[in-house]
């Protein structure tokens, strides 16, 4: 269902999240408590790291590679059965021009996907949660939100089409059927040369994204992208990765 404003043009995600900070100002007023406003998924955060860090070099990305070369790195990314990461990520509304910073924990396994949100200053945002079929969104102020997946749940409640099944295969460099104009980065480690996937598109949650995967870093023997960028006409997200775990 599509919510119409009263020039019966449809909601934008900016405007969403405009109505929903001025219901909670309303709502501060009301009660005469003066806090901070508390936004569920889209903190406006300014992000020094979004706009100030320099680019780091890439090796060039070739599409005519060994075969060998990249089913070696992909086999070591199959191998990497559970993983964590640490870092911040920004998730760019295209069409209306607005921004939106955070940082995230995310847990990533076989059966469980968590992904905390937080401020450096006011902690954990909201946690979202998928395991067992049932996805689950909490709030700071204990507000549950419920659905069958995490994407079902982010476009229910946020208007937010994100693939996030996909993105979190994505984010570790694997490769997925789906995926076409490959490009790949080349390393070398211990005499076995490595095709590390860096520019792809594909076709998600009805969208074409395209993707770049950059800054690789052997991680615990294992090479892996520090910074993650993923476009589609409606929204760019980017990750920037500042620790790995497993």
């Amino acid at each position: 269902m599509v919510i119409i404003t009263k020039n019966c043009e449809p909601l934008t995600t900016a405007k969403r999240w405009q109505l929903y900070v001025k219901a909670r100002m309303m709502k501060s007023a009301r009660t005469g408590i003066a806090k901070p406003m508390k936004r569920l998924l889209l903190v406006v955060l300014t992000s020094a790291w979004l706009t100030a860090c320099s680019s780091v070099p890439e090796p060039p990305s070739v599409s005519d590679v060994d075969s060998a070369a990249v089913a070696a790195q992909q086999q070591q990314l199959k191998n990497l059965a559970n993983w964590r990461l640490s870092g911040q990520m920004a998730l760019f509304d295209l069409r209306a021009d607005d921004r939106h910073g955070l940082y995230i924990d995310w847990y990533s396994s076989a059966e469980q996907l968590t992904m905390r949100f937080s401020h450096p200053l006011r902690g954990t945002l909201a946690k979202l949660e998928q395991a067992n079929g049932v996805a689950l969104l909490t709030d700071e102020d204990g507000k549950e939100y419920r659905a069958t997946t995490a994407q079902e749940l982010l476009w229910q409640y946020f208007r937010l089409d994100l693939p996030v099944n996909q993105i979190s295969a994505i984010v570790t460099g694997r490769e997925l059927p789906e995926m076409v104009q490959k490009q790949y980065q080349l390393q070398q480690y211990q005499q076995q040369q490595y095709a590390l996937l860096s520019d792809f598109t594909m076709v998600a949650a009805d969208q074409l994204w395209r993707a770049q995967l950059g800054q690789y870093e052997l991680t615990d023997g294992i090479f892996l992208p520090y910074n993650i960028n993923l476009t589609t006409d409606a929204w760019r997200l980017k990750l920037q990765v500042s620790q790995w775990r497993f």
